[in-house]
């Protein structure tokens, strides 16, 4: 498969999503249902980190279905971190999130940078939500 979603720890604090160099559409749709399905398993905020690595190429209409994607993800994700080290995907992703507008969406060059702003973000949230 071109997409893989799954839990990156045990304790389900963060989705991890893998892109493979090539992948469709309805992969990117299907993940993004079993994301939302995962979110749903918990009542807590967490995070996601979207691995796209050195994609080289990305399917038309990439505007369109990245923010039904973005749109779809559960509430209770509190930061999307993307992870690329690809000057075309930083571009890309460059234009799509000014286009969309969308809020606590980040990129990252490596996972390590994006797990630590999401430990982050997720301690400002618990603590927010406790006091």
């Amino acid at each position: 498969m071109g997409l893989q979603v799954y839990w990156e720890n045990d304790q389900k604090t963060i989705i991890r999503q893998v892109y493979d160099l090539k992948w469709t559409w309805d992969e990117f749709l299907e993940t993004f249902e079993k994301i939302r399905q995962m979110g749903q398993e918990v009542g807590y905020p967490i995070g996601m980190i979207s691995e796209i690595g050195q994609i080289r190429t990305v399917p038309p209409n990439a505007i369109v279905y990245g923010a039904k994607g973005i749109r779809s993800l559960p509430p209770n994700i509190v930061l999307t971190v993307m992870v690329t080290s690809s000057p075309l995907a930083l571009s890309l992703l460059k234009v799509i999130l000014a286009a969309t507008q969308f809020k606590n969406i980040e990129t990252a060059t490596t996972v390590e940078e994006a797990r630590h702003r999401i430990m982050e973000k997720r301690a400002a949230e618990v603590f927010q939500h406790s006091a």
